[in-house]
């Protein structure tokens, strides 16, 4: 969708362009046959003095002889520029990047791509080709250029958007139990659990969306609108479908939209920064469906250059909408902490608490979770490597096993690692793929939800 752009933006947007995107010499010799030779260099020297109609002319017959020669294309898109012709400039500077023999000749055809966006208003494509351009470049200095002008394009911009996608296969889908029977620790006997209790392999897919318009921004404070779309598919295994008795993909498939406003701000006598975050939800998981409202409070706050701490609170509201009158309510409080050491690597470590009160005995509990992170800033050979290890408690009170209360009711632990790779040296776009594998034991006092699962998540992450 095409928006009208302000003023402001559209003189950042050019201004921009102009000082990152305007024509940078090719030298005749790259991608060079050596039969037409001459006539590359001769349309070179033509453009660079202005003459258009001879430039046009030599372009002519050297798309004639190749019709992918990258040079060709490129000075199409220039002359088709300066004429004003900015259908025609685009069109060319797309193939010119994609005929592209190196990675000097991609990067300036992305840059003429982002000159051309930058005067057609098309922000998007803007970020594309400067994106493009990045990756392309041959030395470290228009590497920063790129990011600059990226960061720059941001902060001018009042949108903000961001897509994430993973793919995991993982031998517990559904957070089933690790054995067929069913033990209550300080209850004698035992029963069973049926297959779709039971821990079932697959792949799972989760794809995340998030746009945020700024509304009003100031040197204190800035007001945003927010979106979020969340989908959640899972396929079970082959051997998992012959085990489960009733159960399928479609039921572990959950889908959630997220609307809300969020304000940021330095009050005046308070150090660092004040969040205020309100959102409004639709869920949908499985068979049964939530309505959500939620606040929530953060303060940020520098302690020097290389650490960080951060204090927050929320309070969530849900409602399902199916069992009208069946809410539950979770007030939460965390605390977090970030260093920056002086070799680069960055260490993290958060805590949190919550409480949830529902008229549904099954649904009432307390809990919390510990959590440390560290990240190494220099790579090891193709990879960069972060990690985190932690803990969370769950405590049920008023748990029921059929007509069984548990003694001192359900309590669950939880003990969770993963190992993030990166490899930055292969990316698409300024993207590089990242594996992460993560692994959690949950042993509780009913042994329905004694589990363990293991998974690998493949997704993209941006490096600018």
């Amino acid at each position: 969708m095409r928006h009208r752009l302000s003023g402001g933006w559209r003189a950042g947007l050019f201004s921009l362009a102009v000082a990152l995107c305007l024509y940078t010499p090719l030298r005749a010799e790259q991608g060079v046959a050596i039969p037409v030779d001459q006539a590359r260099a001769a349309a070179v020297l033509a453009w660079q003095h202005g003459d258009l109609e001879t430039a046009q002319a030599l372009t002519t017959r050297l798309l004639a002889a190749d019709a992918q020669d990258p040079l060709a294309h490129h000075l199409t898109a220039l002359m088709a520029l300066a004429e004003g012709d900015l259908g025609t400039a685009q069109q060319a500077a797309r193939r010119a990047y994609g005929a592209a023999r190196s990675d000097l000749q991609r990067r300036n055809a992305a840059l003429v791509a982002a000159n051309i966006a930058a005067r057609q208003e098309r922000g998007v494509a803007l970020r594309y080709w400067l994106r493009q351009a990045t990756e392309a470049a041959t030395t470290p200095e228009d590497r920063q250029s790129g990011q600059r002008a990226l960061a720059q394009l941001r902060q001018i911009s009042p949108w903000t958007a961001t897509l994430r996608f993973s793919a995991s296969p993982s031998n517990n889908v559904n957070g089933g139990a690790d054995s067929p029977f069913n033990e209550i620790d300080g209850v004698p006997g035992f029963g069973t659990l049926d297959g779709d209790l039971q821990a079932l392999s697959g792949f799972v897919a989760v794809a995340n969306a998030d746009l945020s318009y700024r509304l009003r921004q100031s040197a204190q404070s800035e007001t945003r609108l927010t979106a979020g779309l969340y989908l959640k598919r899972v396929k079970l295994s082959d051997a998992a479908e012959r085990q489960a008795v009733t159960l399928s993909g479609s039921d572990l498939a959950s889908n959630a939209l997220d609307l809300g406003l969020s304000h940021a701000m330095r009050p005046a006598g308070l150090p660092g920064t004040l969040d205020v975050d309100l959102g409004f939800g639709l869920g949908e998981d499985g068979d049964s469906g939530t309505r959500t409202t939620r606040i929530g409070l953060r303060h940020s706050l520098p302690v020097s250059d290389a650490t960080e701490l951060s204090f927050g609170m929320g309070w969530d509201m849900e409602e399902e909408t199916i069992a009208r009158g069946r809410t539950q309510r979770m007030p939460q409080i965390n605390l977090s902490a970030s260093h920056l050491r002086a070799n680069g690597d960055r260490i993290g470590a958060s805590a949190s608490a919550y409480k949830v009160d529902s008229v549904n005995g099954q649904q009432r509990r307390s809990g919390g979770m510990l959590r440390a992170s560290y990240a190494l800033g220099a790579p090891v050979g193709p990879f960069r490597l972060s990690g985190s290890l932690g803990g969370s408690l769950a405590h049920y009170e008023d748990y029921m096993v059929g007509l069984i209360q548990p003694p001192g009711g359900r309590r669950d632990q939880t003990l969770f690692g993963e190992v993030n790779l990166m490899m930055p040296e292969v990316s698409w776009a300024g993207f590089a793929p990242q594996m992460t594998v993560r692994a959690s034991r949950t042993d509780s006092n009913i042994s329905a939800f004694d589990s363990t699962q293991v998974g690998i998540v493949f997704g993209l992450k941006s490096l600018f």
